[in-house]
């Protein structure tokens, strides 16, 4: 089987890289250009609200997904900067920015506890392991670095290397025309629902991992396969599939 997991929820605590995030950021910056840690770290935090608020407006996604995240990206990284009165600017923003957020997940483990476990033992069954993340390149290769299981994958597919919102279809269908697979030999394990139904929609398997146990049964929908509350059981219930599934 081949096995897509999700990064931030699945693989990855986006509450523990949110909060370090922004340390490792101003000691970085402000070993850099000078200026109190505290100052810095609240430039991210203002720049960082800005960001998501533009990426939640209505119709934010309606130009190429690619480019709209990179001016989005381009612009926080410059926001910093303005925030704090920093009159150098990069000759390029977006590698400016995409350097930068590489740099510092890199220096952040925000791993689970369960992962590293969970796809070991994937790999040691055959199954291939991959990361289907809507996060941009450089976010998921620095924090797969800071976690350390960047080089126990197969494959990583991002936001940037889909260039299309994992909600939708066409991300999923790129990465089966990628790897040359029939559909019904992937699963993906994910914590979000309409990221679960465009990939059943385009004929993957879907269990959903619910660590904190906010779905009722009766809410889970009817192409979700299963519902796991931790990493621990996946490896088996991968077995099962296979082992189920018509040759």
């Amino acid at each position: 089987m081949r096995v897509f997991l999700d990064l931030w929820g699945v693989l990855l605590d986006s509450d523990t890289m949110q909060r370090e995030y922004g340390f490792a950021l101003a000691r970085y910056l402000g070993g850099r250009f000078g200026g109190e840690e505290g100052r810095w770290v609240a430039a991210h935090d203002a720049a960082w609200t800005a960001y998501v608020e533009a990426v939640e407006s209505p119709g934010w996604d309606r130009a190429r997904w690619g480019a709209t995240v990179e001016r989005l990206d381009a612009n926080f990284a410059v926001s910093i900067l303005e925030r704090m009165h920093v009159d150098w600017r990069p000759a390029d923003p977006l590698a400016f920015s995409r350097d930068l957020e590489f740099r510092m997940t890199s220096l952040i483990d925000a791993r689970f506890p369960d992962a590293r476990r969970a796809v070991e033992r994937l790999r040691t069954a055959r199954h291939a392991v991959y990361v289907a993340t809507q996060a941009t390149d450089s976010n998921a290769r620095g924090s797969l670095t800071g976690a350390g299981l960047l080089d126990s994958l197969d494959g990583l597919f991002t936001g940037t290397s889909q260039d299309a919102p994992k909600a939708h279809r066409v991300y999923w269908d790129r990465a089966l025309a990628t790897l040359a697979v029939r559909p019904e030999t992937c699963v993906l394990v994910d914590d979000r629902v309409d990221y679960l139904a465009a990939a059943h929609e385009a004929g993957l398997q879907g269990l959903l991992l619910d660590r904190e146990g906010i779905y009722e049964p009766e809410t889970v929908p009817s192409f979700v396969r299963a519902t796991l509350r931790n990493l621990a059981g996946l490896p088996h219930f991968v077995g099962t599939l296979e082992a189920g599934r018509p040759g």
